[in-house]
Parts: structure tokens; C-alpha cells; sequence
């Protein structure tokens, strides 16, 4: 049987990339609309799945703790990019690279709970 949690996450997280670049693609300045849709997708996926590994008292907590640090680090470095400014270019780097980073480290950790 499927784990619905595990479609939920993977569903948050398609939804996720599909509209960042979409976002990638329209370039500056972004579409506010949008721009919100994905921040909140992005958040309400943190959240979905630190309640999710909360209810489990999880024994992977390091995998936890990359999953969360590598969604507050793909957070923060959409949030630079969303600011009027240029950002550097090292920022467009990481936010492109972050996202990926997130996706294998939740995927492990929702692993090893299951």
C-alpha cells in the first residue's frame, strides 16, 4: 500500500520545482501571484513534513536536520532572489542547487521512518 504521506510530499515538492521554473522563466520582476503560491508550497512542505517525522519521534534526526537545513537554505536563498536586486550569482547557484539537496535528504529520512 502506498504511504499517503510520502504522495503528499512528493506531490508538494513537484508542485514546488514545476513553479520555480516556471519563475526561472519569467525573470525578473516575478509574478506576485505566483511568487506566493510557491513560497507557501515551499513552506507548507517544510511543515507537512516536520509534523509528519514529529509523529513519528523519528530515529533518523540527522536526516531530519539535513532535510531542514537544506529547506531553510533553499528558503532563504528564493527569498534573496525574490528582492528587486540582482543577486549574486553564487545565490542563483545555491537556490538551484538546494532544492535537489532537500528532495534526497527528506526522501532518506522519510525512509528510514518507514
Amino acid at each position: 500500500m502506498v504511504n499517503t504521506r510520502i504522495l503528499t510530499i512528493a506531490l508538494l515538492y513537484i508542485l514546488m520545482l514545476g513553479s520555480g521554473y516556471v519563475l526561472s522563466r519569467m525573470g525578473c520582476p516575478y509574478g506576485i501571484l505566483l511568487l506566493t503560491i510557491h513560497k507557501l508550497m515551499s513552506l507548507g512542505a517544510l511543515v507537512y513534513l516536520g509534523v509528519a517525522l514529529n509523529r513519528e519521534r523519528v530515529a533518523g534526526a540527522v536526516g531530519a536536520a539535513m532535510a531542514g537545513v537544506s529547506f531553510l537554505g533553499t528558503i532563504a536563498t528564493g527569498g534573496v532572489l525574490s528582492i528587486d536586486k540582482p543577486a549574486p550569482a553564487i545565490v542563483r547557484t545555491l537556490h538551484r542547487v538546494t532544492p535537489y539537496l532537500t528532495i534526497v535528504a527528506s526522501a532518506a529520512t522519510l525512509w528510514l521512518v518507514e
